[in-house]
């Protein structure tokens, strides 16, 4: 979550009833005293490794909508899990198929080994 949601109430819904770590960066202040229990908590040992470990996620999610669509099909909450589940099974394929390929090939930044590339694929007629 954003700083935007720092606020000691949305801290209390995430980990009293939610049972979960609330990991929002708390915002920049002209007062200098951080009312709530758990927003001091945060001000003492805030995780930045964990909390910038969202972006990967984010980043995650974006390719999945942008490769295979961002709407879901199915009408039942069961059915769309599932829709989801194989849209990211689909994903991970996808990535290591593109792995397995980029190692077999040992595609390089080096020029040359980009030209001896693009002449094999010419002389295949791949390209």
């Amino acid at each position: 979550m954003d700083k935007g949601y720092d606020s000691e109430k949305i801290h209390v819904i995430i980990r009293e009833e939610i049972k979960a770590d609330s990991i929002i960066p708390l915002r920049k202040r002209k007062r200098k005293k951080i009312g709530g229990k758990y927003r001091q908590q945060l001000n003492l040992v805030f995780d930045n490794i964990k909390y910038n470990q969202r972006n990967i996620v984010e980043t995650i999610f974006s390719v999945v909508k942008r490769k295979l669509g961002e709407t879901l099909r199915a009408r039942k909450f069961r059915n769309q899990v599932k829709e989801i589940k194989i849209k990211l099974l689909a994903y991970n394929i996808n990535r290591k198929i593109v792995e397995i390929i980029c190692i077999k090939l040992r595609i390089s930044t080096k020029p040359k080994k980009l030209c001896m590339l693009a002449e094999i694929l010419d002389k295949n007629r791949i390209l």
